[in-house]
């Protein structure tokens, strides 16, 4: 009889693997490792059967005795690489894929597989160089363009990250994961059609993926497509199946995915027992964080503070960190302004361009000019609050002194804030499609003065594009309320009561302080129609107190007086702005155990502006949040004529309503604690012909205050913009200003 050699036993395995036999395989390379003891070889397709079966921990020793036993074959190295990578040890893996590329530099493979690895470290930089090795070795080759893709959607630079996912598929239009990764980009560039039609092929390729049907979910919120959005989110749930307490990197991330989606399509509660599997299994702050947010928006305000005092420890080093961590805290009453720098200070040293070399930018202008050359850059230049405060004052920069460009990246949009602030800018420069690098050498080749960064750490930020310093001087202002934490922006642009000396610790920028208010208002913005109350669905003869504010503002400490004021007030209702469906039964319970009637609850459904402007007017008095108070919507109350009760904290966001009412005149309506907040809104609505007179004094001081003159704002903000650069012209490094 015949004995098997070693070469004939390999060709069995080969045999075996080829046909996906796994189990097989792994029985019968056992049998031929009698035979032939420590065989490396051998032990490489023991360790391919077991992971053909996806047993990586089994696998392991044997891909580690093949590299042992024969460790100049770069693919014992590879496939010892690949199993280290399952098991999620990415050091490891690094080390091996680096072993093997000494042995053969040349793979592109390889170099594809360490660009994954740097990619899951978050050395992004490094990942791109090694992707764009790979793609220099093998120009067409498919996975190379889809790791540059991955990593190039990772550094925000949307379209490159496009045109190499595009490639990929050109060269192999059947892989799910390409399609599925085209697709978030394309929703994170705004294209949502094209987005949903990328995905739904990526699930058609591989049903069986919960990833495809959870990035679905993200499309279809952004669509405004709830129910769809929820059911594509059940469908990625059920694909993963039921999981154990023990959840991979891989599993709490695609919850977390499943519950942003429940969350945006206003299924919180959905969102938040996913939220409870994930934070058992692996208790990070920043998921913490994200979880408390969710919980406000549900109004479950016993988890919220269960989690908050982990959330909050997203600031300290050592923690995950993302982009929108900053923005979260800010709603945390222990939050403090030192924990929201430090989070701020986090996410920028995250940001690929703030240690790299600078932009390309004139020593001298290229051309004289008189005035300043001053950047708007912002994602929100459409129907957006932003929009609604600043058109005013673009529309009012006196051209003489001034050249204005919009930097725009916003989201594609034909409304009529789109079209006004068209009109007002001298130029309004597309950068949506362009990378962050060559939009910051447009910034740059522009020869900008002053950019200012509206956004700051909000959803549509793009931190990237100004971290290499493209303009001379570096400004943030108006939507984001607090510092930024980055060493690339020079000001900030506050007032007096937003932050006083003492506070100026808590931010890394230096403060231009404006003498009336930091926020611009537009004494243009149109207001609908005033309905009767009854068309609102309020009382005629009711004390109608409101807060229009979103509702993951709301605290329980708020509520709790807003609940006292209408068992004090008779006859009194609560006018919210409509949220999801299980916020709307928690609060209508809250009532319910204080022995008042939910129907004195009233919520008020999303209308456009000018309407919800119109509605206002028939509110009595407005209540603010804490410690995220009204910004925007204290404005926009005080010009329907309603009277605000402003409580004011220690953070730059619990402080913006008493900017607004120092503005308007009405100084006295500030509080400092939550009892004379309560004795306030008391005592103004106990009296209702006081009530009344003060209602009218704000509407007949709605036309000579500074709040609403939107031409004396913006001639003090000229005039920081001013002085500032005068400092730079003169060689003197940012320092604070106050404009009288």
């Amino acid at each position: 009889m015949r004995t098997n050699t070693l070469q004939d036993s390999v060709n069995e395995l080969m045999m075996l693997h080829a046909m996906g036999r796994f189990t097989d395989m792994e029985q019968r390379a056992r049998v031929f490792l009698k035979s032939f003891a420590g065989a490396p070889i051998l032990c490489e397709f023991l360790g391919l059967a077991l992971a053909g079966q996806h047993r990586y921990n089994d696998a392991l020793s044997f891909f580690q005795r093949a590299a042992r036993g024969d460790p100049n074959d770069p693919q014992f190295w590879e496939n010892l690489a690949l199993c280290q990578f399952q098991i999620g040890d990415l050091a490891e893996t690094e080390r091996s894929l680096r072993q093997a590329l000494t042995l053969d530099s040349g793979s592109a493979r390889t170099l594809t597989a360490l660009a994954d690895v740097l990619c899951s470290l978050k050395r992004n930089d490094e990942a791109r160089s090694v992707a764009e090795r790979a793609l220099a070795i093998v120009p067409r080759d498919p996975a190379a363009h889809y790791q540059l893709g991955r990593i190039l959607a990772g550094q925000s630079e949307l379209a490159k990250a496009e045109r190499h996912l595009r490639l990929a598929l050109t060269a192999d239009p059947n892989v799910a994961a390409v399609h599925n990764e085209l697709g978030n980009v394309l929703r994170r560039m705004g294209a949502l059609t094209e987005a949903e039609a990328s995905l739904r092929r990526a699930i058609d390729l591989d049903p069986a993926s919960p990833i495809g049907y959870a990035n679905l979910g993200l499309v279809l919120v952004a669509m405004k497509r709830n129910y769809e959005a929820a059911a594509a989110a059940r469908s990625a749930l059920d694909l993963r199946g039921n999981v154990g307490l023990n959840l991979s990197d891989a599993d709490c991330a695609l919850g977390d995915i499943i519950a942003n989606v429940f969350d945006g399509a206003d299924r919180s509660a959905e969102a938040i027992a996913i939220y409870k599997t994930t934070l058992k299994s692996k208790p990070d702050p920043l998921r913490a964080l994200w979880a408390t947010y969710t919980a406000r928006r549900a109004c479950d305000w016993d988890i919220a503070a269960a989690l908050e005092p982990v959330a909050c420890r997203v600031s300290e080093l050592g923690t995950n960190i993302d982009d929108s961590a900053p923005w979260r805290l800010l709603s945390l009453a222990s939050a403090t302004a030192a924990m929201q720098l430090a989070a701020a200070r986090k996410c920028a040293q995250l940001i690929p361009g703030a240690q790299s070399p600078v932009i390309r930018r004139p020593e001298t202008r290229a051309r004289a000019r008189t005035g300043l050359r001053v950047g708007y850059f912002c994602g929100d230049f459409f129907n957006h609050p932003t929009a609604h405060l600043i058109s005013g004052v673009i529309e009012a920069h006196d051209r003489n002194r001034f050249e204005i460009i919009g930097y725009d990246f916003s989201p594609p949009a034909s409304d009529d804030y789109r079209s006004r602030l068209e009109q007002a800018f001298d130029r309004l420069v597309p950068m949506g499609e362009l990378s962050n690098q060559d939009a910051s050498q447009q910034i740059a080749d522009d020869e900008v003065d002053i950019i200012i960064d509206i956004n700051g750490w909000t959803m549509r930020s793009r931190p990237a594009v100004l971290a290499p310093r493209p303009a001379a001087l570096q400004v943030q202002w108006l939507a984001y309320p607090g510092s930024l934490g980055a060493p690339w922006i020079d000001y900030i642009v506050a007032d007096n009561v937003l932050i006083p000396a003492s506070d100026e610790q808590n931010f890394s920028e230096k403060i231009i302080r404006l003498p009336d208010t930091y926020q611009p208002n537009d004494d243009k913005r149109s207001v609908g129609q005033t309905l009767p109350r009854q068309d609102y669905g309020l009382p005629d003869d009711a004390v109608v107190f409101c807060s229009f504010n979103q509702i993951y503002k709301v605290t329980p400490e708020i509520f709790e007086i807003w609940l006292k004021l209408l068992g004090t007030i008779d006859h009194s209702v609560l006018w919210l702005l409509e949220p999801q469906a299980a916020a709307a039964e928690a609060l209508r319970s809250r009532l319910a155990t204080r022995g008042l009637d939910p129907d004195r609850l009233v919520f008020a459904p999303m209308v456009a502006a000018p309407e919800h402007r119109a509605r206002a007017v028939q509110a009595d008095l407005a209540l603010d949040c804490f410690p995220y108070g009204s910004h925007t919507t204290a404005s926009d109350m005080l010009w329907a004529g309603v009277p605000l009760v402003a409580l004011m904290g220690e953070t730059f966001a619990s402080r913006v309503s008493a900017s607004v009412l120092t503005a308007a005149g009405l100084p006295e309506l500030i509080t400092r604690s939550l009892d004379d907040y309560q004795r306030l809104a008391l005592r103004l609505t106990s009296d209702r012909k006081e009530l009344a007179r003060l209602k009218q004094r704000v509407q007949n001081q709605r036309r000579s205050t500074a709040l609403f003159d939107t031409a004396r704002f913006t001639r003090n903000l000229e005039k920081a913009f001013i002085v500032i650069w005068e400092r730079h012209a003169n060689g003197l490094p940012p320092d604070h200003v106050m404009v009288a």
